[in-house]
């Protein structure tokens, strides 16, 4: 099981972005910020998935430009808040919030079972 601190820096997280009211469109693109990480191991296309995500990254900029009379402010928020994502171990998310459904199966399996059964 997760431990306490753990547990609180997930809290942390999601309090942060209680309080900053990420707009649906800005969770979109904040989740493809995410997702298209260049930095993980073992990927093929490397190169590719950086355009992806500087790609995702400029499309929230023009988003909180058009939308956020403060939009320089409004970037810093959301970078802290993508900051505090990298202190929560995604194997802690998976246990939390997954493993009462998904049981013993792996998260990348499953994963990769969704990715492969739409193609």
């Amino acid at each position: 099981w997760p431990s306490a601190a753990e547990v609180q820096a997930i809290k942390c997280f999601l309090a942060k972005c209680w309080s900053l009211d990420i707009s649906t469109k800005e969770y979109a693109y904040l989740k493809g910020t995410v997702l298209f990480n260049p930095g993980l191991p073992g990927l093929q296309c490397v190169k590719y998935i950086q355009g992806l995500q500087w790609g995702t990254q400029q499309i929230l900029i023009d988003h909180i430009r058009m939308t956020h009379r403060r939009h320089q402010t409004r970037i810093t928020e959301l970078n802290s808040v993508l900051f505090l994502l990298r202190f929560i171990n995604a194997n802690v998310i998976a246990e939390l919030f997954f493993r009462p459904i998904i049981g013993s199966v792996s998260m990348d399996d499953m994963i990769l079972e969704m990715l492969c059964a739409k193609l």
